[in-house]
């Protein structure tokens, strides 16, 4: 067998070839594959329609969108990826370039089946610069950079009550104490509605 994991950077140690991450990495993406194949199929019929001659875009009558070409060839390299990871794990020395395929046949057909794959929103990182762009601020400072830059005017007293009710909480507590002008704006928001 092997020593380490034969996925390209990977280089965790494993006496099969492929190590136990690359296993279940794997295995998650082959679940998709059956309905991935099928649906490519109906990706196929749909797209596969002959253009009209001289209808412009190229090609000659009766040529194919090449949508459907996509389908075709997904199709037919999904259909080379093993069965289940831990075969191949076990029995293939080839399994960590197939992983690397599946990875991107996976994606490929996954955006041409259900569209291209929705953004993940880093909530910590959008935390930060927020942050960055608008430090947590006194009330007498922050009543009047409300208005200036959200065109809202929210008074002392309701961020004091917002903040009594547990709406708010302070980011420095004291005489003057300081909030965060987005959370501000979140309780602004929530009384509108």
């Amino acid at each position: 067998m092997n020593d380490t994991c034969t996925t390209e950077g990977c280089g965790r140690a494993t006496s099969l070839y492929l190590c136990t991450a690359c296993i279940v990495e794997l295995d998650e993406l082959l679940q998709d594959v059956p309905a991935l194949i099928s649906f490519l199929a109906y990706v196929r019929a749909g797209t596969a329609v002959p253009k009209k001659p001289g209808g412009g875009g190229g090609g000659h009558p009766g040529s194919r969108e090449p949508g459907s070409v996509d389908a075709m060839l997904l199709q037919a390299w999904l259909g080379q990826l093993p069965d289940r990871a831990h075969t191949a794990a076990t029995s293939d020395p080839e399994a960590g370039r197939k992983l690397y395929m599946a990875r991107i046949w996976v994606r490929q057909a996954r955006s041409l089946v259900w569209g291209p794959e929705e953004e993940q929103i880093n909530h910590s990182e959008l935390r930060e610069r927020v942050r960055d762009i608008a430090p947590p601020m006194p009330t007498k400072e922050l009543v009047p950079w409300l208005k200036a830059k959200a065109g809202i005017i929210v008074k002392a007293k309701d961020i004091r009550n917002w903040a009594h009710r547990g709406k708010l909480k302070p980011v420095e507590r004291g005489l003057h104490p300081t909030y965060h002008p987005h959370e501000v704006l979140n309780a602004w928001h929530d009384t509108r509605v």
